[in-house]
């Protein structure tokens, strides 16, 4: 009996970290591309980073970073860590989430694009850019660098605007997680009615 109260400890620990606890995620797919820390997201171009925090100047005080509450005019300040960064063209923009494996290019990826600003240098190391969200949903920011023999590297940071379904994904997985914990300990701790008819008729 101690070992299944221990495991239900357990796993009730572990569905209430699962659901409820805040994490450090990658985004973008896998490998170190971009990453959310808290309220604080980077744009990893190996280990070389350029910090991106999200605000919503009309609603609140709060940073944001790959959760934006809600719809609105939403400004994203960059900070560009690596110095050598800021003598290098650097191109943002930022699309609707396709939810494929694959980005579109093209004019598909025209057709996507919410906001785009060509490739300039920021020599002074942050900059910031406005942008009205007019729909919740899935979108990507897109970072393009171009380095100085001209190769381009594109990194990319996902987020969502508004609650979405995915947002309560962690919340609903943990409740049925300590929901499946709890039937399993009953299950295991209340007998059923036959067996408890079989241990009575072999006393007899």
């Amino acid at each position: 009996m101690m070992n299944w109260r221990s495991l239900a400890a357990a796993l009730f620990g572990a569905a209430l970290s699962f659901g409820l606890a805040p994490q450090a995620r990658a985004e973008g797919g896998a490998g170190p591309e971009a990453m959310s820390m808290g309220n604080m997201c980077m744009v990893m171009f190996g280990y070389d980073m350029i910090h991106i925090t999200v605000f919503q100047p009309d609603k609140s005080r709060s940073e944001y970073c790959d959760e934006i509450p809600s719809t609105g005019r939403t400004i994203m300040a960059f900070d560009i860590e690596t110095p050598a960064f800021r003598d290098l063209p650097l191109e943002v923009r930022i699309i609707r989430d396709p939810l494929m494996p694959t980005l579109p290019t093209g004019a598909e990826l025209e057709a996507l694009t919410e906001l785009h600003v060509p490739a300039k240098k920021y020599t002074k190391g942050t900059f910031s850019l406005e942008h009205d969200f007019k729909s919740n949903g899935h979108y990507i920011t897109l970072v393009t660098l171009t380095r100085e023999n001209g190769e381009q590297q594109t990194e990319m940071l996902k987020f969502m605007v508004g609650e979405t379904l995915w947002a309560w994904v962690p919340q609903i997985a943990g409740t049925i997680l300590i929901g499946g914990m709890v039937f399993v300990y009953w299950k295991h701790t209340h007998p059923t009615s036959k067996k408890k008819e079989a241990k009575e008729t072999v006393a007899s």
